[in-house]
């Protein structure tokens, strides 16, 4: 009974900042079904499917909004990253077993420390154009790079379980220089796609599909559909408030949350990293929200 009453509304905490970033929230989901004694295959498969029915509605709404013109950003880079990483993302078991062969689990794991503190910095110093809301001219060859690195989102998303979206967002807005009021709903629209992939990759692992991972998922997704679309409404009243570079900047948190996580994981502090993810969680939703009540406050922008 506890289950289905904390579920929903770990899945409305965790998708509201998944709304507000454009981003998962597997660091909550995974986590918190480990503490109430899922097998790590469960967890991490509910915390990519789950999205999906969370996401769904908004994406679609995204994908009638976005400008797929031959030469437009969603037709340039988001088509070639989606593509990219839909490909090669079947490939994660088959590369997670030779790495741990060779190297063992904790070299993957200081890997992915490495690209964490990279993408946090990367996004904290990085140069953006959310003030001039500048559209960048995406030539044949950005298309191709992003088309490569596409693939390797896919592969690394795969090996670890996670969505690609954390790593799209500071392709699209650091590497790309993609406003931030586009780069939120190509986000968006990618990470309906890595999470679809990856969730169905879990679910169908012998053949057959994984009733727990579907009825947990319905279960996290029930309280998902709420938060997700209340976090797009956050993120866009801070926008249009003028606080766009902030938006991008503080993305850089969810980076160094989940580089905690797995450090306390290398370290041994296994049940405290949960119960932590938890409380981090909870006060993430409310520093975001008394941050929107600021936004509207003292806005930077005339209304």
């Amino acid at each position: 009974m506890l289950i289905y009453l904390l579920f929903p509304l770990i899945g409305f905490i965790g998708m509201f900042s998944g709304g507000y970033w454009g981003v998962g929230c597997g660091w909550l989901i995974v986590p918190t079904m480990l503490i109430f004694g899922f097998t790590p295959n469960e967890a991490v498969g509910v915390g990519l499917l789950q999205m999906v029915p969370s996401i769904l509605m908004s994406v679609l709404r995204d994908i009638k909004y976005l400008d797929w013109s031959r030469d437009s950003v969603a037709t340039r880079l988001v088509i070639p990253l989606g593509t990219g990483a839909f490909l090669l993302a079947f490939s994660g078991k088959i590369v997670n077993k030779i790495f741990y062969e060779k190297f063992g689990s904790i070299a993957l794991l200081l890997i992915f420390c490495f690209f964490m503190i990279t993408l946090g910095l990367t996004v904290l110093f990085g140069k953006t154009t959310e003030y001039e809301n500048k559209i960048p001219k995406i030539t044949n060859k950005q298309s191709v790079s992003a088309f490569f690195m596409g693939t390797v989102v896919g592969i690394f998303s795969s090996v670890m379980g996670i969505g690609g979206a954390i790593f799209f967002r500071p392709i699209l807005a650091n590497i790309f220089k993609v406003p931030e009021k586009i780069t939120a709903k190509c986000i968006r629209v990618l990470l309906l796609v890595t999470t679809f992939t990856g969730g169905m990759y879990y679910t169908f692992t012998d053949g057959k599909a994984d009733m727990t991972i579907l009825t947990m998922s319905l279960l996290i997704a029930a309280g998902g559909m709420i938060g997700f679309p209340l976090g797009i409404k956050v993120h866009n009243k801070i926008l249009a408030n003028g606080y766009a570079k902030y938006v991008n900047k503080s993305f850089a948190i969810v980076t160094f949350i989940v580089l905690t996580n797995t450090l306390l994981n290398i370290f041994g502090l296994v049940i405290f990293s949960r119960y932590l993810m938890i409380t981090i969680a909870v006060l993430l939703f409310a520093a975001i929200n008394m941050f929107k009540k600021y936004a509207e406050k003292y806005p930077k922008v005339a209304r």
